[in-house]
């Protein structure tokens, strides 16, 4: 149905979301002078697909490991491995992912709301769910909501028209391998399909949510690795995220990003207690069952990635009830407008800045990187420095490497003074370039500090504003310091490279 000016909701949900895509970059141009991605995670999944092609599953070739926490998203960025192009293919699949997740949601407003109601959500959704946010991290989020909301609209169809049909067979398949909070949402709309009297459909459809996960399992385990990515178990065990479901709910709701979510939460009870269509109070029940899941067991925060699908599928089910009913319309546009302020505040004021500090800090540690070929190095962010590198990356951090994880966290007592310095001694690094004040009594003993590159704010969120650069092997001293001293007159406006003697 069109517009104001006959231009469709659809058209006008995708060209919201893209234009808020092209203010990100807008501003991160006007910021640092280049597009740079704002997360070192995206290099993380370049450098798995590099390995990948080159074929070996890990960032450094014949040695297997499992950094990224996608099953899917590495493998879609395997063409062009290791050249500019490739690098500019988590911006291709989050633009298209993007635009076709706009449209959908315009789609889906056509066929409940009208008039000026109609308007306001297409143009205003795709801010309040973070859409355009989202998709310039570059990561697989984008993708993954594209796929929950590909589920729930084919889920809709079944519920009311009784057809299964391809929405809902390929959001079931890729929900789940694109991120693995696809399960929940997959094995729910399963089970309603099983138990709406096509058991035999319903077991299939569970069967395509957990076949290609519990594969991907048996693959790691064949590599010799934990069954579940180091990525996701590094990120799980952290000490300020704790794994038990209270702690994670009371840690998320003190966060402004939980806050959101709860807004969405509560919205959606009263939806599910004032709809008469029993199809409808069934499709809302199942989202809602979705957010209250992720309210225990999921993430909060981080760039708001972790939330995103949370947000686009209660979008999606509070679209009908925004439609009728003038009170409740009223509240949900009201917190629909002020999502779309917080999350166009921090994106502008925080996210945003990130790209920077990744530019003067990720960036121009690989250029250091770059000088030293082969040169075995120790960091604890290993994306940019693994990705189109030649020489091997000794990750201390433990998202690519499970001996590096359990020795930062599952040592009894804590960790092992210099527990960092025996890691690296182990895997052969000669140099290091880390975050100093994470690993305190862990940096090995006979570590010596050459140089320090210093990135003073905004540089969004990032780990710290100084990396500390040490050299391991003395033998190589000489050669470390010659390249910081040939760099540092080049750097880019905000870092600095300090030689310390």
């Amino acid at each position: 149905m069109p517009a104001r000016g006959g231009i469709s909701l659809a058209a006008l949900s995708a060209l919201s979301a893209g234009f808020g895509f092209a203010i990100w970059f807008a501003l991160t141009w006007a910021r640092i002078g280049t597009f740079e991605y704002p997360l070192d995670d995206v290099y993380i999944h370049l450098a798995m697909a590099e390995g990948i092609a080159g074929g070996t599953y890990g960032i450094n070739p014949g040695e297997p490991a499992s950094a990224a926490s996608s099953i899917l998203y590495p493998l879609l960025l395997t063409p062009f491995a290791g050249t500019d192009f490739q690098r500019l293919l988590p911006l291709a699949w989050n633009l298209a992912g993007l635009l076709t997740l706009g449209w959908l949601l315009g789609r889906w407003i056509e066929e409940w709301s009208t008039g000026a109601v109609a308007v306001f959500l297409a143009l205003v959704l795709p801010f309040a769910t973070n859409m355009a946010g989202i998709a310039s991290l570059g990561m697989e989020h984008t993708l993954h909501a594209l796929a929950m909301a590909v589920m729930l609209l084919g889920f809709w169809r079944f519920l009311s028209k009784g057809e299964i049909g391809l929405a809902l067979i390929a959001g079931v398949l890729l929900a789940p391998v694109l991120r693995f909070e696809g399960i929940g949402l997959a094995l729910a709309v399963s089970g309603v399909v099983a138990l709406r009297g096509h058991l035999r459909a319903g077991t299939m459809l569970a069967v395509l949510a957990l076949v290609p996960v519990a594969l991907f399992a048996l693959f790691l385990a064949s590599q010799g690795l934990d069954p579940v990515p180091s990525s996701v178990l590094a990120k799980l065990s952290a000490a300020s995220d704790s794994s038990d479901p209270l702690s994670r709910l009371l840690r998320n709701l003190f966060l402004v990003g939980g806050l959101v979510v709860v807004a969405a939460f509560v919205l959606l009870t009263a939806a599910i207690l004032n709809r008469e269509n029993q199809n409808l109070r069934l499709f809302t029940l199942v989202v809602w069952l979705a957010v209250l899941g992720h309210l225990f067991a999921g993430r909060i925060g981080w760039a708001a990635r972790y939330e995103h699908y949370v947000l686009v599928i209660a979008a999606l089910a509070l679209v009908p009830a925004l439609a009728r009913g003038r009170a409740f319309r009223a509240v949900g546009m009201a917190a629909a407008l002020a999502g779309a302020a917080y999350f166009l505040w921090m994106n502008a004021t925080v996210y945003n800045w990130t790209a920077r500090g990744v530019y003067l800090q990720h960036v121009q540690m690989a250029r250091i990187e770059a000088e030293l070929p082969g040169v075995p190095v120790a960091v604890n962010d290993i994306g940019r420095v693994a990705w189109a590198q030649d020489a091997p990356v000794v990750d201390l951090w433990g998202l690519a490497y499970a001996d590096a994880r359990r020795a930062r966290q599952e040592a009894d007592g804590g960790p092992v003074p210099g527990w960092a310095g025996a890691l690296a001694d182990a895997k052969g690094a000669r140099y290091a370039m880390v975050y100093a004040d994470w690993f305190k009594d862990g940096i090995g003993t006979d570590w010596q500090l050459v140089a320090t590159l210093t990135t003073p704010a905004p540089i969004g969120i990032l780990g710290s504003e100084t990396v500390s650069i040490y050299v391991l092997d003395p033998t190589m001293e000489d050669d470390l310091r010659s390249v910081i001293e040939r760099l540092a007159p080049s750097l880019p406006e905000g870092a600095t490279l300090t030689q310390v003697n």
